[in-house]
C-alpha cells in the first residue's frame, strides 16, 4: 500500500478513494512503480467494464454510509456527476428504507462469509417514484469494510409480473376452454371453463392426449387436414363435434396453435375452443325474428321482399302478373285502448291463423306493424283471382274472435293493387295498396278497393292539406262555433258546446271529420286544443258578463291531449287566469280515453273532480262500456250519442238504450245529456223519460258567439 502525502492538509474523497484503490500522487512515477503501472490498467479495465454494466454500483463507507465510489449508471440514476455524488450519504440520495440497508450491512461486516441481501426499495426522483431491485451486501477492502450496493430499474420486471398475473387472470378466467399441451400433445393445463364445459377436471386429463374428447363424427381426413394446416400456418380455426364426459356430443368453435421456442422448435400447443350449443339455436332463433314477426310469427318486411323478388322474377320469365293486399283492421285501436294490448295481441295473431288459410301456399302473407297485413299473390290469372282472395279474407274475419271472455269482431278494410299497372316494384305497389286501403276506409269500411289513378291526386291533396294545417294556427283560420244545450226542466239553456271550425282561405269551412285525425296523427291537436280551452273559456267569460251568470261551456278532449302531463296545470292556470269557477267548465272525454292507461286515467279525472272542473263521457254506449268504470272514475255526465237518439221513436232497440243510459244514470246521480235531438217528439220522449239536458238542432245548430245566444233583456 502507498502512504498517503505527509502534508498536514486532510485527504480530499476522491484523494481517498485513490488511496483506498492504492493509487496517489506518487503513482505518477510509473518508470519507479512498474507494479504500480500494471495494477492501474487492470483497474482502468475494471472501471471501464464497471461504467458499461447496466446495473448501478455503489460503493460506501462503513458505518455511516457515504458514498466512495460509483459507477456511471449510478450517476445516471441519481442525475449527479462524479464529483458531486461521491461523499454523499445514502438518506440523501433520495432511497428508502436506507436505515434498514445500513443496518444489515453492519450487522455483516466482519462475517466470514458476508450475506447477499435482495430487497425492492424507491428511489424519488422530482414527483415520480421509481421502484428498484436492490442487492448489497458487505466486502473487505484491503482491510477496510464497506457496502457494495447494486441496484437495478424494477419496472420492467413490474411490467413483466404484471403480464404474466394477466395472462394467468385471462386464461382463468376466460369464458372459453382453454388446453395447454406440450410438444408431444400432452395436456399440461386446462382452465375453469374447460372443467365447465367437458365435466373433465386437470387432474383427469393431465398427461393424456386431447383426442379423449374426439366425438368420432370427423373422420381421419378432417384431422390429416387440420394438421396439415398447423404445419404449414402454426394454426387451425374451425368448427367440430366433440364428446363431453357424460357423453354428450356438443359443437364447438376450436382454434388450435403452435408455439414455438426461440429456436423455432414447437414448444407447446395451445387451444381454445367454445361450446356453441346455445349460439347455434340463437342463430337459429335470429335467423327465424330476421325474417318473421315476433308476435304472429308472420314473415316480416325484409322476408316479404325477398319473396316479391322471387315472384317478380318468376313474373318475367313467364310473362306472368302478381298483386298485392294491404289489409288493415277496422278500429282496432279500440280493442287496445279498452282491453288492453295483451288481447290486442292475441287478436292479431288470431287474425294472422285465419289469414293463412285464405292463400296457397305458394302465397306470402307478411304482418308490417300494427294492425297492417300484406298479401303478396303470385302467379295470378285475373283482377277476379285476386277480388276472390279478398272476399275470402273478410269471410274469414267476419267470424267473431272469443278471447279472454269477450266476443270480438273486426273488419277488415283491403286495398288492392296489381302489377304491371299499378307499378312493377314493391314500394310503388305498397304505396298504391295503401291509398286503395284508405279509400276502402272511406266507402264505408269491411270492403276492398282496387288501385285508382285518381287516389293520388287525392293522396297530394291530404299531403297539402297537412301542410296548411300546420300554418292554420298560425294565421288564425280556426274558429269556434258553439251549440246551446237546453234544460228540460226549466227549458232554459244551461250551458254551450264548444265546436271547432276551420275556416280554409280556399277550400272554405274544412270538416272536423277530415282534419281533426290528421291532427291528431302529427300532434298538432295539442296546440290547436289548448287554443279552443282558452278561447272559449275567454267567450264564456265575455257571455257571464253580459247576463248569462249561469252558463256552462263543455269543451272536447282529443287522447292526445289528455296524455299531455301538464293538462291539469294547463286547465287550473287557465281557469285562475280568466277567473272562472271550475264548475263553469266542463271537459268531455271518449270512453277509449277512460280505458286507455286506467290508472292514470283516474288520477287525472280524479283531480279535475277535485278542482270541481264538470267531466263528462261523450258518445256513452258507442265504444266497449263498462259499469266498472263509471264507479270508478269521477265523473258528472253521460251524453247520449245520436246514433240512439235519431230513431228513438220508430226503433225499439234505441229506445231501449236510450231509457237503459238515463236509467243508468239517475241510479249513479249523473246528468244525462242527450245529443243530435231534432224533432218535437225526440224531445218530448226524452222529457218524458228523465232526460236532463238536450243539445242538438231542436235546440239550435252550432253558430258562431255572436249568433249562439238569444239576446238578454
Amino acid at each position: 500500500m502507498l502512504k498517503p502525502s505527509d502534508e498536514s492538509q486532510p485527504l480530499s474523497w476522491d484523494e481517498e478513494r485513490d488511496r483506498i484503490i492504492g493509487l496517489g500522487e506518487h503513482s505518477q512515477r510509473k518508470n519507479y512503480y512498474p507494479e504500480l503501472r500494471s495494477n492501474l490498467s487492470r483497474l482502468e479495465r475494471f472501471r471501464t467494464l464497471l461504467d458499461l454494466s447496466g446495473e448501478t454500483i455503489l460503493l460506501v463507507t462503513l458505518p455511516e454510509g457515504r458514498v466512495v465510489d460509483a459507477n456511471a449508471a449510478a450517476c445516471e440514476l441519481f442525475d449527479c456527476p462524479p464529483e458531486t455524488l461521491i461523499g454523499k450519504l445514502l438518506p440523501d440520495l433520495g432511497l428508502a428504507e436506507t436505515t434498514d440497508v445500513l443496518a444489515l450491512l453492519n450487522a455483516d461486516a466482519g462475517a466470514v462469509t458476508p450475506v447477499l441481501h435482495h430487497r425492492e426499495i424507491s428511489l424519488r426522483k422530482a414527483e415520480t417514484i421509481l421502484p428498484l431491485d436492490l442487492s448489497h451486501r458487505a466486502a473487505l477492502v484491503d482491510g477496510t469494510w464497506f457496502g457494495v450496493l447494486l441496484a437495478h430499474d424494477a419496472r420492467s420486471r413490474h411490467a413483466a409480473e404484471a403480464q404474466l398475473r394477466l395472462a394467468a387472470r385471462v386464461i382463468s378466467d376466460s369464458s372459453e376452454g382453454i388446453i395447454i399441451t406440450d410438444a408431444e400433445s400432452r395436456i399440461i393445463d386446462v382452465n375453469t371453463t374447460f372443467e365447465e364445459i367437458t365435466g373433465y377436471t386437470l387432474d383427469e386429463v393431465r398427461g393424456k392426449n386431447p383426442r379423449l374428447l374426439s366425438s368420432g363424427r370427423q373422420d381421419k381426413a378432417f384431422y390429416q387436414k387440420m394438421w396439415q394446416s398447423i404445419n404449414d400456418t402454426g394454426a387451425w380455426r374451425g368448427e367440430l363435434w366433440n364428446r363431453r364426459k357424460n357423453g354428450e356430443v356438443f359443437p364447438e368453435w376450436l382454434s388450435l396453435s403452435a408455439i414455438r421456442d426461440e429456436y423455432g422448435k414447437v414448444s407447446h400447443y395451445v387451444c381454445v375452443f367454445t361450446d356453441v350449443t346455445e349460439a347455434k339455436a340463437r342463430e337459429a332463433r335470429i335467423q327465424h325474428m330476421a325474417h318473421h314477426d315476433f308476435l304472429t310469427g308472420l314473415p316480416n318486411r325484409i322476408l316479404l321482399i325477398d319473396r316479391f323478388r322471387q315472384a317478380e322474377a318468376a313474373a318475367q320469365r313467364n310473362d306472368g302478373r302478381y298483386a298485392l293486399l294491404f289489409i288493415d283492421l277496422d278500429r282496432f285501436k279500440n280493442v287496445n285502448d279498452t282491453l288492453g294490448h295483451t288481447i290486442g295481441d292475441q287478436l292479431l295473431c288470431d287474425v294472422a291463423s285465419r289469414l293463412v288459410g285464405t292463400v296457397r301456399a305458394t302465397d306470402t302473407i307478411s304482418r308490417q306493424g300494427g294492425d297492417e297485413f300484406i298479401i303478396l299473390l303470385s302467379d295470378i290469372d285475373s283482377p277476379e283471382t285476386v277480388a276472390h282472395v279478398a272476399r275470402k279474407v273478410m269471410a274469414a274475419l267476419s267470424e267473431p274472435f272469443r278471447l279472454g271472455g269477450h266476443q270480438i269482431t273486426v273488419t277488415p278494410s283491403i286495398g288492392i293493387s296489381v302489377s304491371p299497372e299499378d307499378g312493377d316494384d314493391l314500394d310503388s305497389l305498397l304505396k298504391h295498396a295503401d291509398l286503395a286501403m284508405y279509400d276502402a276506409k272511406q266507402q264505408g269500411r269491411n270492403n276492398y278497393q282496387f288501385f285508382r289513378r285518381e287516389m293520388n291526386a287525392r293522396s297530394l291533396e291530404m299531403l297539402l292539406m297537412e301542410s296548411d294545417l300546420r300554418l292554420a294556427l298560425k294565421k288564425g283560420e280556426f274558429v269556434l262555433h258553439y251549440q246551446p244545450q237546453r234544460d228540460v226542466t226549466t227549458g232554459q239553456i244551461a250551458g254551450v258546446e264548444a265546436l271547432l271550425r276551420w275556416q280554409h282561405p280556399e277550400r272554405g269551412l274544412v270538416s272536423p271529420a277530415d282534419f281533426i285525425p290528421m291532427a291528431e296523427d302529427t300532434g298538432l291537436i295539442v296546440p290547436i286544443g289548448q287554443w279552443v280551452l282558452e278561447t272559449a273559456c275567454r267567450q264564456l267569460v265575455q257571455w257571464r258578463a253580459t247576463g248569462w251568470s249561469h252558463l256552462r261551456m263543455a269543451v272536447n278532449l282529443s287522447a292526445v291531449q289528455f296524455r299531455q302531463t301538464n293538462l291539469v296545470e294547463q286547465v287550473r292556470h287557465l281557469l285562475d287566469a280568466e277567473q272562472l269557477p271550475a264548475d263553469a267548465l266542463e271537459l268531455e272525454v271518449t270512453e277509449s280515453i277512460l280505458m286507455s292507461d286506467a290508472e292514470r286515467t283516474a288520477l287525472i279525472l280524479n283531480e279535475f273532480g277535485a278542482m270541481g272542473v264538470t267531466l263528462a263521457i261523450d258518445d256513452f254506449g258507442t265504444g266497449y262500456s263498462s259499469l266498472a268504470y263509471l264507479k270508478r272514475f269521477s265523473v258528472d255526465v253521460l251524453k247520449v250519442d245520436r246514433s240512439f237518439v235519431h230513431n228513438i221513436g220508430s226503433n225499439k232497440g234505441d229506445a231501449a238504450i236510450c231509457s237503459a243510459i238515463i236509467g243508468l244514470a239517475h241510479n249513479l246521480h249523473l246528468m244525462v245529456v242527450a245529443e243530435g235531438v231534432e224533432t218535437q217528439a225526440q224531445y218530448d220522449w226524452l222529457a218524458a223519460n228523465g232526460c236532463h239536458i238536450i243539445q242538438g238542432y231542436f235546440t239550435g245548430r252550432p253558430a258562431p258567439a255572436d249568433r249562439c245566444l238569444p239576446a238578454l233583456n
